[in-house]
């Protein structure tokens, strides 16, 4: 009988993420665009660790478990079965106590909800930044740190490096053994500034600290996601450069940081003005990778979503209908969420998903702002926008309070929105966003000032190719809101801390 002949099975790894991917320096970082192929190299790091290190305890952190789960886990996964045949179930299993023929850790965890085990006994333990302190307390043989620019720096340095110190003796010759890893894309705006710092580390002490993927000053930066075209194929990044905005085109897919973002809108918003939400039992012991459909339950936590307090939700009008909704505090205005639909879809479908998601919130009150059009009254329709919208939350046991609405002129708002997010006028509440919020924050960070002084609303044509929900749209409703519920508090006593509020 004559004998099989190994079938030879040729994989690609672009060059750069290849020499992340073998490094062993203490210290590694990958800057990269979308796309680049972050997360599979991921995998193949971690399976590497499956080799060196058996019975050995790892840490993967992330901003959300929801990242891990639904973004970063998936081509992790496709990594250990393309490259090396691991099948889940039988080499591996994730979120579950692994089968008794498999090798324990040295450390074994207390509970699997977030693990995945290996067959010889390698852990990876997931960590989330929504939950930071979670991840104090254990002992790990090293760190893998995904879209790092999301996550706080001192956060990093107080709950993630004093665990880094390992698990067994038997390690100390490995050379990854302690290695903390870091691949992100490109920081922009305020955030993960930090990560540049590395680069500077990486020059004066290349024997602790190893960087790659972005340089200051190069044309064509290695981490540009057209580093990985053999695998994505030119039409697919062409397509993607074609849906962004220039800027964050640069950043997203050309890797090339920005140091001016132009003139604009709202100038004083930086990364202050954001937070994460404190994840809630619900979120940890939801099943791991399952589909879940989430509802304002998932929300609540001291630091976001209160469901005993009121909603205040502001609309911008449109063949693109979209709300923001926030809870006034007496020192703050908190938005935490945002829900929009488009064409087909109408202002019926939009108060219908409100009603669903918030279907469980104990106080049912909101307060309406927006856009004057609301007022317009369609053709065989007795309600205006406002009062449709309105009609389906009454229907459903919500009492609904019509607030002050109006166009505001465009340098007016962009003045005085500067003045609130600056925080220096003690008579106004400070403004804090959800990073939930997400497409807000793309559309506040991106929204420009044009040549003749307005908001730069080019973003808004369905020409523009700039998806309908990054555009200007949900900029307006914001403004509507912290405008006409603030405005009035500039002819109070200035420096005298005079906000309060009575609902």
């Amino acid at each position: 009988m004559r004998k099989a002949k190994p079938t030879v099975i040729q994989r690609y790894l672009n060059p750069v993420a290849q020499m992340y991917l073998i490094s062993q320096i203490p210290y590694s970082v990958l800057l990269a665009g979308r796309g680049f192929s972050k997360s599979f190299t991921n995998g193949l790091s971690q399976a590497n660790k499956v080799a060196l290190m058996p019975r050995s305890v790892g840490l993967f952190t992330s901003p959300t478990y929801s990242m891990i789960y639904t973004k970063t886990l998936i081509p992790m996964k496709a990594a250990w079965e393309q490259h090396l045949g691991y099948i889940e179930g039988v080499h591996y299993v994730v979120g579950k106590t692994p089968p008794n023929h498999f090798a324990r850790p040295w450390h074994k965890p207390h509970r699997y909800e977030n693990v995945v085990t290996f067959w010889n006994g390698r852990t990876v333990v997931f960590g989330s930044f929504d939950r930071p302190a979670l991840i104090s307390g254990g002992s790990y043989d090293d760190v893998e740190n995904d879209e790092c620019y999301l996550i706080d720096k001192e956060d990093y340095d107080n709950y993630v490096i004093p665990t880094v110190r390992g698990t067994h003796p038997s390690f100390k010759d490995v050379p990854i053994h302690l290695q903390q890893k870091f691949s992100s894309s490109l920081p922009f705006k305020n955030q993960g500034e930090y990560l540049f710092d590395f680069y500077a580390k990486s020059k004066s002490n290349p024997e602790m600290y190893f960087f790659i993927g972005w340089e200051p000053n190069a044309k064509v930066q290695l981490g540009s996601t057209w580093m990985n075209v053999n695998v994505l194929g030119k039409k697919a990044i062409l397509q993607m450069e074609a849906e962004m905005m220039e800027t964050s085109a640069k950043i997203m897919i050309h890797n090339q940081k920005i140091a001016n973002w132009g003139n604009v809108f709202y100038p004083n918003l930086d990364k202050r003005h954001w937070y994460t939400p404190i994840a809630n039992d619900k979120v940890i012991s939801a099943p791991l990778g399952a589909s879940v459909k989430r509802d304002a339950t998932y929300d609540i936590g001291t630091d976001n979503y209160d469901p005993t307090m009121p909603l205040h939700i502001s609309h911008d009008w449109g063949w693109f209908n979209c709300i923001t909704i926030d809870q006034q505090y007496p020192k703050e205005i908190r938005f935490v969420n945002t829900m929009h639909v488009r064409n087909p879809k109408t202002i019926d479908d939009l108060a219908d998903e409100f009603i669903e998601y918030y279907r469980m919130h104990q106080y049912k009150r909101v307060y309406q702002w927006g856009d004057k059009s609301g007022n317009d009254v369609k053709a065989n329709n007795k309600l205006n926008y406002f009062e449709q919208f309105a009609d389906r939350l009454i229907a459903k046991g919500w009492a609904v309070y019509r607030q002050k609405v109006g166009d505001v002129e465009h340098m007016e708002r962009h003045r005085f929105i500067a003045n609130l997010h600056a925080e220096e006028d003690k008579r106004f509440p400070r403004i804090r966003y959800s990073t939930r919020c997400a497409d807000l924050r793309v559309a506040l960070e991106s929204t420009q000032i044009n040549k003749d002084d307005k908001k730069d609303k080019s973003s808004e044509d369905p020409k523009s190719g700039i998806k309908p929900e990054h555009a200007t749209h949900y900029t307006d409703a914001h403004d509507y809101r912290i405008y006409h519920a603030l405005k009035s508090l500039e002819s109070k006593d200035h420096g005298v801390d005079q906000y309060s509020i009575s609902i």
